[in-house]
């Protein structure tokens, strides 16, 4: 386990490269996009 912030960096990019785009692709537009657009619509109806 490392801590230092470029240990992760190059961690998280090994791992990008590994997965070969498939995070990107699957994650980021459910997770991240329904969160942003969720909490958008829920804070302009509030």
């Amino acid at each position: 386990s490392c801590n230092t912030a470029t240990c992760v960096t190059h961690r998280l990019a090994g791992l990008l490269h590994l997965s070969g785009g498939v995070v990107k692709d699957n994650f980021v537009p459910t997770n991240v996009g329904s969160e942003a657009f969720g909490r958008r619509r829920r804070d302009l109806q509030a």
